[in-house]
Formats: C-alpha cells, sequence, structure tokens
C-alpha cells in the first residue's frame, strides 16, 4: 500500500513537471514564428523596393529611347543636344519651350526645343529627374538619366547604413571631371551611349 501511494504522488509531481516544460515549449514556438513573420516583412518590405528601383530604371530605359530618337531625326543638329548641367543646376522648375511649335526652326533651334520637351519628361517622370548628354563626335551621344531614389534617400536619413556609398553612386553617374557631382549616396544613373 505504501508503494502505491509513492507511485501516485511521483506521477502527479511529474504531470506538474510536465504541465510547465509544455507551456514553455509553446513560448519558444511562439518566439520562433514572431522571429519568422519578423524575416518575411523584411524580405516583402525589400521586394518593393527594388520593383520599384526596376520600375525605375525601366523608366529611364525609354526616356533614353525617346531622346536617342529625337537625335537621329536630327543628325544636323546634333552638336546642339550637349546638356552638361550639374544635378544641383537643374533643381529648378523647366519651362516650356513653345519655340518650334509655331514657326520653321533651324536644327539647332529644334535640339533647343527637343532637350527642354525631354528634360521636362524626365523630371515628371523621375523623383528629381536629371539628364546629362556629352555628344561623342558624329558618331553618337552619352547619355546619363539620373534620380533620387526615396527608399535609400529615407533610409539614409534614420540609419547609419554605409552600404550604399557615395563611391557607388560615383560609378553610375558621369564622372565628376564632367561636372554633375551627384549630391549623395540616394542619387541614382542609367548611362545609355546612343549611335546616330
Amino acid at each position: 500500500m505504501l508503494v502505491a501511494q509513492r507511485v501516485r504522488i511521483s506521477r502527479r509531481s511529474s504531470l506538474r513537471r510536465s504541465r510547465g516544460i509544455s507551456l514553455l515549449e509553446v513560448l519558444v514556438s511562439v518566439l520562433l514564428a514572431a522571429i519568422g513573420l519578423l524575416a518575411l516583412a523584411g524580405a516583402n518590405v525589400s521586394a518593393v523596393r527594388y520593383s520599384k528601383m526596376s520600375q525605375y530604371r525601366s523608366t529611364a530605359t525609354m526616356l533614353a529611347q525617346d531622346i536617342g530618337e529625337w537625335i537621329r531625326a536630327n543628325k544636323l543638329g546634333l552638336g546642339s543636344y550637349t546638356y552638361t548641367t550639374s544635378w544641383a543646376s537643374q533643381s529648378g522648375t523647366i519651362a516650356d519651350d513653345t519655340s518650334c511649335e509655331t514657326a520653321n526652326c533651324t536644327a539647332a533651334t529644334l535640339a533647343a526645343y527637343d532637350l527642354a520637351t525631354w528634360r521636362k519628361v524626365v523630371r515628371d517622370q523621375l523623383p528629381q529627374g536629371s539628364v546629362f548628354i556629352s555628344i561623342q563626335g558624329a558618331v553618337g551621344a552619352d547619355v546619363w538619366i539620373a534620380w533620387r531614389d526615396p527608399a535609400v534617400a529615407n533610409a539614409s536619413e534614420n540609419s547609419t547604413d554605409s552600404r550604399n556609398t557615395a563611391a557607388d553612386t560615383a560609378k553610375e553617374c558621369p564622372p565628376t571631371a564632367l561636372g554633375f557631382a551627384p549630391p549623395d549616396e540616394s542619387v541614382r544613373c542609367s548611362f545609355f551611349r546612343i549611335n546616330v
């Protein structure tokens, strides 16, 4: 009889211990699930950011094709398509140029009209969109289209993340010697060589 009581008592105490252990197991599994959900949310944020960056690059490609077609259509005005204004100088509003809408234009005037119209479209379709065009003799033009990446701009204001450095941006944008000089690492550039 004494042995039976001891067995019952040991069963009760082992049940109490196992109840506490199962509660601990549940807490650990909830913690692991929460960490997994946070990782999934981070991956989702990155996917949205990279899809937006891809959209900006696609828009820049379409805009470069536009100016390329305009340059090819006005080969006599090729030299007039040079536009080497710095990033800071392009921050203002672009006035509408109507000089070629009502009168016959020379090749140079048409090039100025094309540039003004195209720069306005770039500014409207990309955040703080800016351009830099360098003519390469009679064979074509080097075109850089630059914009401010809002996701990187917000991240660089709120953190000390050094993954996107000014050196990385300099590789994408026109050489510093050309005077474009993007202000910080949130500026993204796409380079295009247009053959005439």
